[in-house]
């Protein structure tokens, strides 16, 4: 199978070797994935859902290097700021009471992989997860926006949602990475990541079953939902992946190698709006590079 150009360039990108605006403008104008990434949703932005569309797009589209020179990506991007900004952080409703912890989270991470350049938004999202996003248990969050505790389940009642935090945990860390070290930003990155290992991972500290069902199923890239490819990945980039408890979790994507070597994707989640990076149920190059890095590390 011939390699997608966009893969092709997210390999030399993540290696290290240069590659010229131009060399990469070029590569990414050859993509089949790009052209269909960069079709219009079908969603309208002034609902929550089709605002969502956007978000989802855009999250994809920042996996892949270079995209934040493509003109319609800009577009998006603004569009997506200007419905969620809200001083505090970024909700999709565009109000506070619409503000949940994974989003904000989500946003803040495409804006600085997007090199977005008015870094008062990127910290106002990242003040956001360091004065409310709980990691520990039974701590109450100050927070008063009401979707938070009631509409989607509570994201921060006794327990923190387990998305939130590792979503939170992404963003101060592409931040840090962008922006340098604070002492706020590497304590708040340290007790989630302690929280995220204390769990082996993906796992309830109760029962020591998975956290739930979707987070040993393989998917990239990753919606609101996590999964151990994506938390795997993220201790990585902190230097973790070497601590014991990662390796029950490394051990259930070694056990899902495919006779060929590869890996395939399991699901595929939100149709209406998602463009498939692989074929679920078959060999994967995109889903096979990434847990290639993880298990070869």
């Amino acid at each position: 199978m011939i390699e997608d150009t966009a893969l092709t360039l997210k390999r030399l990108f993540e290696k290290g070797e240069s590659v010229s605006i131009e060399k990469a403008q070029e590569m990414l104008n050859k993509s089949e994935l790009i052209d269909k990434l960069i079709t219009e949703p079908k969603q309208k932005t002034n609902t929550f859902v089709g605002l969502r569309a956007y978000e989802w797009r855009l999250l994809e589209l920042c996996e892949i290097p270079y995209t934040y020179t493509i003109e319609k990506v800009q577009e998006w991007l603004n569009l997506l700021i200007d419905k969620t900004f809200i001083q505090e952080g970024f909700s999709l409703t565009g109000k506070k009471d619409g503000l949940l912890a994974c989003h904000n989270a989500i946003i803040t991470s495409i804006l600085i992989k997007m090199k977005y350049s008015d870094k008062n938004k990127i910290n106002a999202g990242i003040n956001w997860i360091l004065d409310y996003q709980n990691v520990e248990r039974g701590k109450k969050c100050s927070w008063t926006g009401k979707d938070l505790f009631n509409k989607y389940g509570g994201c921060m009642k006794k327990t923190p949602c387990f998305y939130g935090v590792v979503k939170s945990m992404a963003a101060l860390t592409e931040y840090k990475d962008k922006f340098g070290e604070s002492k706020d930003i590497n304590d708040k990155l340290s007790q989630g990541l302690e929280y995220i290992l204390n769990h082996n991972v993906y796992k309830k500290l109760s029962t020591g079953d998975p956290i739930e069902p979707s987070i040993i199923t393989n998917f990239y890239p990753y919606t609101y939902k996590t999964n151990i490819i994506e938390i795997l990945s993220l201790l990585k980039k902190n230097d973790l992946l070497s601590d014991a408890r990662c390796k029950n979790a490394l051990d259930i994507l070694r056990q899902k190698q495919r006779s060929d070597g590869t890996w395939q994707a399991d699901i595929t989640y939100m149709k209406t709006a998602w463009v498939e990076f692989d074929k679920p149920k078959k060999s994967g190059q995109w889903i096979s590079y990434v847990i290639s890095n993880l298990i070869n590390d």
